[in-house]
């Protein structure tokens, strides 16, 4: 398997080239590049572009605003999808820089940081074996929802803490 990787934002628009003022909204897509399974390319793009061009060719996108303050980066959604997506795709990163169970405490801090935001919502668990899976579901119209699901590692509320402050060392 690839290393699921995704670039950073540009904090201008893909189509247009026109820098994102502070504040504004844009969506953030990503494409897959080349023929490899589980690369990809984000493309960030503003609305004006997004609702000419729309959806066609992109595998997941999402909303966000731009801003030049620095954000914790719970509260930061890109940041946090970037997490979730590394963190499910991986099995063992080449260089053995994080472990199984660590990538599992990733996507799952990452999840609930996506859930707070709204970005994602609980939808049910199931067991798999000792483990507890955990359902979740982008919001949104039926056709266009995305299904997640993420084990629960049973993380103490300090585990969870050390997880949280090491969420931008997986990007």
């Amino acid at each position: 398997m690839s290393e699921f990787k995704i670039n950073r934002g540009q904090g201008k628009c893909a189509i247009t080239g026109r820098e994102f003022a502070d504040g504004e909204k844009y969506i953030v897509a990503l494409r897959p590049e080349g023929e490899q399974e589980g690369v990809f390319t984000r493309v960030d793009i503003c609305m004006e572009a997004w609702e000419r061009q729309g959806d066609a060719g992109y595998t997941a996108w999402w909303p966000t605003e731009f801003s030049t303050k620095r954000k914790s980066p719970l509260m930061d959604p890109d940041l946090l999808w970037q997490v979730f997506h590394r963190a499910r795709a991986l099995e063992q990163p080449a260089d053995n820089t994080f472990t199984r169970d660590e990538l599992d405490g990733f996507a799952f801090v990452a999840a609930l940081g996506l859930m707070r935001l709204k970005k994602l919502k609980l939808k049910g668990t199931r067991r798999s074996g000792k483990r507890e899976v955990m359902i979740f579901e982008t919001p949104g119209r039926a056709a266009q929802r995305e299904t997640y699901e993420v084990s629960n590692p049973s993380l103490t509320e300090e585990q969870q803490m050390q997880v949280e402050e090491r969420l931008a060392d997986l990007v």
